[in-house]
Formats: C-alpha cells, sequence, structure tokens
C-alpha cells in the first residue's frame, strides 16, 4: 500500500500496537532518515526496544532475524526492527516472516532508490496491509514548504528575494537543508531584528552547501580547476557525491528547459519565467550565457553523462568520489571551448 510521506506518523498512532511494516525509500535520503527518527522517537514513548539488520546479514543469517521478530524482552512494551539496504533475496523471508509478527514489533525498511523492478517495492507496493513510501528529491514545492514552516517557527514574515535566495541555496536533500534551516532559526527565534538578504547569505557562505550551488556554475563556464577546488571542500565536509550530481541534473534540466523555451521566442526574460526557483538576479548574466553558448545537444549529453555517473555511483560505493568528479571535469573541460 503507498502512503505519502507526510502520512507515515498517523498510520502508526491510529494504529496504536497494531503495526504494520513499512518500506521507506528513495533518492531523498535525508528525508527518510528524519521520517526514521521520528518513528523511533514515537516508539520510545512507549518504552520501546531498537534493533538493526542489514539486507545482507538478512541473506547470511536468517535465523537471527526470525528469532528476533517473534520475541519481545520482559522490560519493553515494543520493538522496533530496522533492515537497512534490503535486497530482492530478502522478499521470500519478509513473506514468511511477517505472517508470524506480533502486532508490537514495528518493521522498518530503509532503502535508497528503488527502480519499479525492485521486488522489495513490488512486494510492498502490492500489499493491501504493508506499506510503502517513496522520499523524492526536494525541490521548489517543499523547499517552500519548509521556509513557510520556519516562518511560523520564528513569527517573522520573509521578503520574497530572501524567500528565493533560500529557496535556491537549499539541497534537494532534506537533512543538508535542515541544516541551514536550523542555522537561520538559531539566529532568529530570540529577537526582534528584521531578516536581511546580506545576513541569511552570510549564513549560507559560511559552509559548503554555497561551494555546491557554485559547481554547476564553475563546470558550464569551462572552468575545470575551479571545479576541482570546490569539490575537494564539498567531499572535505562529508556531502554525499550523489547529491552533488542531482544538483548538477537540476541545473542541466534548468538550462534545458530555457533553452526549449528560447526557440519559440528571443526574449531570455520570458524563456526563463516559468523555472521555479526563480534564477537569482545575481546569477542571471552567467546562467543566460549557459543557455546561449552551449548547444542543447551538449545539454541532452551532459544530462545523459550524470545519470550515468550517478548510476554507477550507486554500484561502486567507494569510487563515488572520484566518479563524481571525473564527470564533472569532462564537462567543465568541454566547456572550455565554449567560453576560452
Amino acid at each position: 500500500m503507498i502512503i505519502k510521506e507526510n502520512q507515515i506518523l498517523n498510520q502508526f498512532k491510529e494504529n496504536n500496537k497494531n503495526y504494520q511494516p513499512i518500506l521507506i525509500y528513495g533518492p531523498n535520503e535525508g528525508l527518510t532518515r528524519k521520517n526514521l527518527i521520528k518513528l523511533k522517537e514515537e516508539l520510545r514513548k512507549k518504552n520501546s526496544e531498537e534493533i538493526s539488520f542489514t539486507g545482507k546479514l538478512i541473506c547470511e543469517q536468517p535465523e537471527i532475524f526470525i528469532d528476533e521478530i517473534q520475541t519481545i524482552s520482559m522490560f519493553n512494551e515494543q520493538k522496533i526492527i530496522v533492515v537497512e539496504q534490503p535486497v530482492d533475496k530478502n522478499v521470500d523471508l519478509f513473506e514468511s516472516a511477517f505472517k508470524i509478527l506480533p502486532k508490537q514489533i514495528l518493521i522498518v525498511i530503509i532503502a535508497n532508490n528503488l527502480n519499479k523492478s525492485s521486488k522489495v517495492r513490488k512486494f510492498f507496493e502490492g500489499s493491501e496491509k504493508y506499506l510503502s513510501c517513496a522520499n523524492y528529491d526536494d525541490d521548489f514545492k517543499t523547499n517552500s514548504q519548509q521556509i513557510n514552516e520556519l516562518e511560523k517557527n520564528i513569527n517573522k514574515v520573509f521578503k520574497k528575494d530572501i524567500k528565493n535566495y533560500i529557496n535556491e541555496n537549499l539541497s534537494t536533500d532534506r537533512m543538508i537543508s535542515q541544516n541551514e534551516i536550523d542555522k537561520i532559526f538559531l539566529l532568529y527565534s530570540n529577537n526582534n531584528e528584521e531578516p536581511k538578504l546580506k545576513t541569511i547569505q552570510s549564513i549560507f557562505n559560511d559552509n559548503a552547501n554555497l561551494s555546491l550551488n557554485k559547481i554547476p556554475q564553475h563546470v558550464f563556464s569551462g572552468k575545470p580547476e575551479k571545479v576541482s577546488i570546490f569539490l575537494n571542500k564539498i567531499f572535505a565536509e562529508g556531502i554525499n557525491p550523489i547529491v552533488i550530481i542531482r544538483t548538477m541534473l537540476n541545473y542541466v534540466q534548468r538550462i534545458e528547459s530555457t533553452q526549449i523555451a528560447l526557440k519559440k521566442t528571443n526574449d531570455f526574460d520570458v524563456a526563463i519565467k516559468k523555472l521555479k526557483p526563480p534564477v537569482f538576479w545575481k546569477e542571471k548574466d552567467l546562467f543566460k550565457l549557459h543557455c546561449i553558448k552551449w548547444p542543447i545537444n551538449e545539454t541532452v549529453s551532459n544530462f545523459n553523462l550524470l545519470i550515468n555517473a550517478e548510476h554507477n555511483c550507486k554500484s561502486n560505493y567507494y569510487l563515488t568520489n572520484i566518479l563524481c568528479e571525473r564527470a564533472l571535469l569532462k564537462i567543465a573541460k568541454k566547456g572550455e571551448k565554449y567560453f576560452h
């Protein structure tokens, strides 16, 4: 059964002590983690025990998993069992194990992006009892919701230029974005100071997130040396290379949308009007150059290159930094002929 992200907690509050296994997955790893934390906090209120497995361990030692789902400590009322990174081979065991699952045990399956052919995803989505929730990358709409919630929490209203700046500089990953929102909250929550764009910018300037948003600008301006410098800073902050690639993909999609619009109108301002978030005014001239100087066939080629890089990163965990850097430098070197 498919449910939305905002329905997760309600499902468990409504079905108190009658839990159903749930799969939480998707490219937005930060949001997946946030939902897991919420569930754990909810069960901690009820004196729960926590146990963790990996999909690989369950394959190797299924008897341990079966033993855990059949027992509850005499010191705890409930139990939460978390299974990280399930594999398709787990499905048969899930099917038989869930039939004997006590009602006061909650099983949460956590995964990254699962394609439609995934047996794990099909098992949960096709069930009438078990739950499945996909957490997709944050976008203009979800970032706007976070900003609106922040305004309520600090009892202040941001001007339009501040809202646009925050939205544009938030990550597609919820956990990274939350770090930035927390900084703004701490700054304005206990004072009467009016939010100013320069102050907000200084918050973002003080971390790798700004570097993350600068990466596409350097890549598409054909500056491989700067790309390497900024990537090293971002890697040192521990940002997942897949987040970097998705930031690039978002930028490429914005370029392509504008290039398609420019075929219908020669007015750049009209062409970018529907982009969300809107192009930040300080970056408008550079974005225009990227849209005009890069041929649209190269834009499509860059998109495919980045999609392949993301796939390779997921398949080669220990090489993610290298694969990410290789893809970005390849595009940046192509860009040299358009900007030098």
